[in-house]
């Protein structure tokens, strides 16, 4: 008997809900790019163009992501990311022998992570941060009149990037990263109120692997 390796999900109500979802979110998308491009009439309209852009693109991924789980099958505009290693291999799937085995003993993780921008011009962040909320289909609510509320909408526009994608957004430029796996024993409690004001901190938790990227010199 031949095992049937189909995917559940694929032609479900569900995937095609999501499908739809994500259509109408791409010809949003690419409404406010046109209108975007065709309102601009000056190098100070740039910025805008360029968050329409990246918001463009993001729908442009989601949509074919959801083509596929539905169907798949891709668009015709499918983005196809290649990985540069030619026999399709991934940087985390190393055996490490005795040191992977030994950190099965682990019973808890915490990831840390620090990310730093500069910021070039808040205007543009703010342009980009209002393109990214139209795209949320009303997930994201309330005026975005602030950096704040620009970072927050870029990161959660459409489920897609988080945070990591304020290194493609205009008006940002990344500066340094760096990420920290820590062995810890004393995870967060499941209800964010009991969460301690110092939840970022680790204290005497094993570090397991350090990782750090710089983009531009001072």
């Amino acid at each position: 008997m031949t095992e049937d390796t189909t995917d559940p999900d694929r032609w479900s109500d569900e995937a095609k809900d999501a499908f739809v979802r994500a259509a109408d979110a791409l010809s949003s998308a690419l409404r406010t790019h046109a209108v975007a491009v065709a309102a601009a009439g000056s190098d100070a309209d740039v910025a805008t163009i360029e968050a329409a852009k990246h918001a463009l693109t993001d729908a442009l991924e989601a949509y074919d992501e959801a083509q596929y789980d539905y169907s798949g099958t891709f668009p015709p505009f499918a983005i196809i990311e290649e990985d540069d290693d030619e026999d399709g291999g991934h940087d985390h799937d190393h055996d490490h022998g005795a040191d992977a085995i030994a950190d099965q003993d682990v019973s808890g993780v915490t990831i840390l992570q620090r990310m730093d921008y500069r910021v070039t011009d808040p205007h543009a962040v703010v342009a980009a941060g209002k393109v990214a909320q139209q795209l949320s289909d009303g997930e994201i609510e309330g005026p975005i009149t602030g950096l704040g509320e620009a970072l927050y909408a870029l990161a959660h526009s459409n489920g897609l990037g988080g945070w990591n994608r304020l290194a493609e957004t205009s008006g940002i430029e990344p500066v340094a990263h760096v990420a920290l796996a820590v062995a810890n024993e004393g995870l967060l409690p499941s209800d964010p109120d009991a969460w301690p004001d110092d939840s970022l901190s680790v204290e005497e938790g094993e570090l397991l692997f350090q990782e750090g990227a710089t983009w531009v010199d001072d």
